[in-house]
């Protein structure tokens, strides 16, 4: 089953075992990982090759390393009072797309990443993971795991549009002559 991961295409030396196991761990869950520079070299632009790959996905994990490390500056209004570590902005355009499509997501971030999607409460319809994601073993810790195997439930056990379909906030328009969703001949 194919599902869309959102991370850097390149990650810290300090993360690429962990990384490597995580991907080890969807092998055994019999889930095969899309990501475009990584499974998928893009020949379009990238937010056209990305919204492509989402289509042919079943889900999406989003995975928040750092990638960006904010000491100085402000806010909002406020000043920065410690270190502000933030994932890369395609982490946070990928989580929507695929919300907006209504695929089943789970996010998992490294300890600290903040802003957006990795906000508590961003978006109430997944749960976030924060661990360490330096330690080799972070995807065999019991609650990333058990998300990891609940998560693949929802993929396995939804039919086909039945999510998507439950995540839509309006319909479109009927003909009010017959039962044809749109534009009808009968207008």
């Amino acid at each position: 089953m194919d599902i869309f991961v959102s991370r850097p295409t390149n990650v810290d030396p300090e993360f690429e075992s962990g990384l490597r196991s995580f991907y080890q761990t969807l092998k055994l869950l019999d889930l095969t990982p899309r990501t475009i520079g990584v499974s998928d070299q893009p020949i379009r632009s990238p937010l056209d090759e990305v919204i492509e790959l989402l289509h042919s996905c079943q889900g999406i994990i989003v995975l928040g390393y750092p990638q960006i490390l904010v000491q100085k500056g402000y806010l909002k209004t406020r000043r920065i009072e410690k270190d502000l570590r933030l994932a890369t902005e395609w982490n946070h355009i990928e989580a929507s797309l695929a919300y907006a499509l209504g695929l089943p997501m789970l996010v998992i971030h490294h300890q600290g990443v903040c802003r957006g999607i990795f906000d508590r409460g961003a978006i109430g319809s997944f749960f976030l993971y924060e661990t360490n994601m330096t330690y080799e073993t972070w995807a065999f810790e019991q609650n990333i795991s058990g998300a990891l195997e609940k998560w693949k439930g929802t993929l396995t056990n939804a039919k086909v549009g039945s999510f998507k379909a439950s995540q839509k906030t309006h319909q479109q328009p009927m003909c009010p002559n017959c039962p044809t969703i749109m534009s009808c001949p009968s207008q």
